[in-house]
């Protein structure tokens, strides 16, 4: 494990080669300088994590050393050291970038822990914004996996709109990666620096949703002891994602409704109200116009968020992409699992392509992922895949796609996976990548049966 490097300047003879062996000893990799030109002329030679200076110092001050720091490298951590009864300076320092100080004479235990803490912190925040960098890494647009028509329209749309303050509506069914397509809107646009929460609208309850949403002030209920900020100014200058919002009460709708007409919040138990700056991309499985008609909906709410609406297609719609997004999760599978994979055979193919993917991208990441570890040989073949798939010949796979609606095929394959189950819709849910829920509004939309369970013998 590489070291922590840091620079101590102090001009006291005795007192620097004290700090430096003390923080040696705990791990350190330590350069000293007895005065503030020695210091810069080291700091523009190594790389230095952290610096421990001195406020007074011959010729070149503490002051101006770390002023000449934080312009060559704003991120260096500065510990400033002064003398008892000067902390004014100190303060002074902290104001001009410093992270901490230690006051003389100090405590050997008290800048040991101040030093872990400062490289702590600093690790922390390098972590973060690794972290960061690979979350916009991640939702770059040529991650959003798809070569078909209607996929080259959407990425086209995210692009015109990803810069605006528009509020976006994504329609599609559970599993199309609706919220893949709003962290790409986020994360490619002017927004990206600040966050991006999404929040689950059917697990709001009305009781709560006041507080989660727009905080409380201290004092305004049992356990309120200090004011809190809610989700919406948690998110300030960033993106709010109201994921499967016509789950959503109506009583919620109307908490939505006044943020997005008046741009303000105002907290549980307070007077004020507080303008809020945020983007709204909401998303829904549902058929919202027609919510809106049997009262389920507010009407005035549906037309503040279906300003630009995306529509994400079924898998079944782009059966083109389904070669490339299960080579794109074998690929990531077999990494994560150390598995020599080189590809999917032309007969596994055919299955994947045959297969009505009710629980569409979703489920065919669960598919491949399963495939990736169980396979037997270097290549995926039919009998990798799950058991209720049909096993087609090429032949077979053109009667199949010809003689069958693509909700028959749905339909039929919820049976398989029902029957496979022994009824378990749990595990169903789990097989077709959606949650039970969703597979319970599918097996009325589509009036399949419960699969009876066989009796205990």
């Amino acid at each position: 494990m590489q070291k922590h490097r840091m620079l101590i300047v102090e001009d006291d003879e005795k007192m620097r080669d004290g700090l430096r062996d003390i923080m040696r000893k705990e791990g350190y990799a330590v350069d000293v300088a007895a005065c503030g030109e020695d210091a810069l002329s080291q700091i523009r030679k190594e790389n230095y994590e952290l610096i421990l200076s001195d406020l007074k110092l011959p010729g070149i001050g503490g002051m101006d050393v770390l002023r000449a720091v934080k312009q060559y490298d704003a991120d260096v951590t500065f510990i400033v050291i002064t003398a008892y009864g000067t902390v004014d300076s100190a303060v002074l320092a902290m104001k001009s970038g410093a992270e901490d100080y230690v006051t003389k004479p100090f405590n050997i235990d008290h800048i040991r822990l101040v030093v872990r803490k400062a490289f702590e912190k600093r690790s922390l925040f390098m972590r973060n914004a690794l972290l960061e960098s690979q979350l916009r890494k991640k939702y770059r647009f040529e991650n959003i996996i798809g070569n078909s028509e209607p996929m080259i329209a959407i990425y086209r749309l995210i692009e015109q709109i990803k810069d605006s303050k528009t509020t976006v509506l994504i329609r599609g069914e559970t599993g199309t990666g609706k919220e893949l397509v709003a962290r790409a809107i986020h994360f490619n646009s002017v927004r990206s620096a600040f966050p991006f929460i999404p929040v689950n609208c059917a697990a709001l309850s009305e009781n709560l949703a006041g507080s989660e949403l727009f905080g409380y002030a201290k004092g305004s209920f049992t356990g309120a002891f200090k004011d809190r900020r809610g989700i919406f100014e948690t998110a300030e200058n960033g993106t709010i994602f109201l994921d499967e919002i016509g789950d959503g009460s109506l009583a919620l709708q109307q908490m939505f409704l006044r943020v997005l007409e008046d741009g303000e919040i105002q907290p549980v138990g307070s007077a004020e109200r507080k303008k809020v700056s945020v983007r709204i991309i909401a998303a829904t499985n549902r058929d919202l116009e027609r919510m809106v008609r049997d009262g389920k909906f507010r009407e005035d709410l549906y037309y503040r968020i279906n300003v630009v609406a995306i529509d994400l297609p079924p898998l079944r719609a782009r059966r083109e992409d389904i070669g490339v997004l299960a080579r794109h999760f074998l690929g990531k599978y077999a990494c994560e699992n150390r598995r020599s994979i080189s590809g999917i055979s032309t007969e596994a193919l055919a299955v994947l392509e045959a297969h009505a993917w009710p629980g569409n991208v979703r489920e065919l990441e669960n598919v491949m992922e399963r495939a990736a570890l169980l396979a037997t040989g270097g290549m995926i073949m039919p009998e990798d895949l799950p058991s209720h798939f049909p096993v087609l010949s090429s032949e077979e796979t053109l009667v199949f796609r010809s003689n069958h609606s693509l909700e028959q095929v749905g339909r039929n394959h919820i049976i398989e996976v029902l029957k496979s189950t022994e009824g378990n819709r749990t595990r169903a849910a789990e097989i077709l990548g959606i949650n039970r829920t969703t597979l319970w509004r599918m097996m009325q939309r589509l009036k399949v049966e419960d699969v009876d369970r066989p009796p205990e013998e």
